[in-house]
């Protein structure tokens, strides 16, 4: 497309990336790499100077390794003066993209109930304030990304721009939603869970670092939108929704965040919904589009929040409260009744003290794991540390249960260091329960969701 794109910085993506080998567990990439950072600010370095010296003068690269290639002058007249140095270049930068292919095949999650099924580098990097969201911010600043598209093309090599731009075109023409990604990238991951789970969006995905045209691919789209990192998100030819947290119009998750998102999509036609299915639903009295259409609007301010609801202010809580209330009116008979399986993650609350995670001056995360039909735990995980509370549930009607605390334990790097018996109880009313959205006063109210693996 041709036209005029807002072109916002980026904070997605390294260099072309490859799926790899990936190894389970958890906690593999968390190590978020003060290595991999001091790698990537060494190899900056290099690539810097290189690229200073290697755009200064009048003739480009192309030019110089066909003139160095052919022993004669390029189309400017002039004889290629460095074509060693320009060689060299190229296998530096081939080199580093190996060595990043290695460290996303060893920094990646395989799929598990510990991580929701995540597979791709650690989720924590696609949180718009983690360090590798700041770090890829400066990365789209100035020389550095001109940097970045330097190595995208070089990495490239010499292909058909006509043919790639048609290709892009075509992608973009023939889908109401087409993204750009890299297969293991956490904010591609992030973006696309956002539009596939939360709006049911039928979306194609290039995968540019599993195509064969894929790194062509990226360095036309950095010469047409001003960033090479992915994702790249369009709704249509005129619509750059961009990355995950920004570019584009703000970013995928930046513009579920703001309430903004879905009314794009509708302008579209690129929600799920509308199908013999979902009418059919609505006459029996399902309206599902309705309930659908609540849970989004009550994740979307709740994702406002500090995390977990840690020192909300009452603005936004009152917006929370009065979002939950609207759920409430979908929900379905007896929710005490419904049966309760898997691991649960903390959203939001307004409860004080450990309940919402808080932890001296951190706040970790907080989960709700079912073992059977009455028994269950509490967890805030802390770095190293895990604080669990073991707990019995039992049904008291059809909207309240009775919780019994029996057992306190404390973790430090997976060894249980303290354990305590307990003897108190509380009453928990259910507002709103369903397959992977829970809503409930303890009489602090309480938001949480079903790890996707298991919903």
């Amino acid at each position: 497309p041709s036209c005029a794109l807002p072109r916002g910085h980026i904070a997605e993506m390294a260099p072309t990336r490859s799926r790899g080998a990936v190894r389970s567990g958890p906690s593999g990439g968390r190590v978020a790499g003060l290595s991999a950072i001091v790698s990537a600010a060494a190899s900056a370095t290099f690539l810097t100077v290189a690229f200073t010296s290697w755009s200064t003068g009048p003739q480009s690269r192309r030019h110089r390794i066909a003139a160095a290639a052919s022993g004669g002058p390029d189309s400017s007249g002039r004889v290629a003066e460095r074509p060693f140095f320009d060689l060299m270049i190229v296998g530096a930068v081939r080199a580093i993209e190996s060595a990043e292919m290695r460290r996303v095949g060893m920094q990646s999650e395989a799929p598990s109930e510990a991580n929701g099924g995540w597979s791709g580098e650690p989720k924590e990097w696609a949180e718009s304030m983690s360090l590798t969201q700041q770090i890829s911010t400066v990365s789209q600043i100035g020389p550095f990304a001109s940097l970045k598209q330097f190595i995208a093309e070089t990495l490239a090599g010499d292909y058909d721009r006509q043919a790639i731009g048609e290709l892009i075109d075509r992608k973009i023409a023939s889908n109401k939603v087409m993204m750009f990604s890299f297969s293991a990238c956490p904010f591609c991951l992030r973006a696309k869970k956002i539009l596939t789970d939360e709006y049911g969006v039928a979306m194609e995905v290039y995968e540019c670092d599993l195509e064969p045209e894929g790194k062509a691919v990226r360095a036309e789209l950095g010469r047409r939108t001003g960033r090479t990192s992915m994702p790249s998100t369009w709704l249509g030819a005129d619509v750059l929704l961009g990355g995950c947290n920004d570019g584009g119009l703000g970013g995928v998750a930046k513009l579920q965040e703001q309430g903004k998102l879905e009314s794009l999509l509708d302008e579209r036609g690129a929600r799920g919904g509308g199908s013999p299915w979902d009418w059919l639903m609505q006459s029996l009295g399902g309206n599902q589009a309705a309930v659908a259409g609540k849970k989004r609007a009550l994740r979307a301010i709740a994702a406002k929040a500090p995390k977990n609801g840690v020192d909300v202010d009452d603005d936004l809580k009152a917006q929370i409260e009065a979002a939950a209330t609207a759920l409430e009116e979908n929900c379905r008979g007896q929710p005490a009744r419904m049966p309760l399986t898997g691991t649960w993650d903390l959203l939001y609350c307004t409860a004080p003290g450990g309940s919402n995670g808080k932890v001296g001056p951190f706040v970790g995360d907080v989960q709700q794991v079912f073992l059977d039909d009455t028994r269950f735990k509490n967890e805030v995980q802390v770095g190293p540390l895990k604080v669990s509370l073991e707990a019995n549930r039992e049904v008291l009607d059809d909207t309240r249960i009775r919780v019994k605390f029996e057992k306190l334990a404390v973790s430090l790097f997976g060894t249980e260091v303290f354990r305590k018996d307990l003897d108190g109880s509380g009453v928990w009313k259910q507002r709103f329960v369903d397959d992977d959205l829970r809503v409930m006063d303890t009489p602090s109210i309480f938001v949480l969701t079903r790890r996707k693996a298991e919903a």
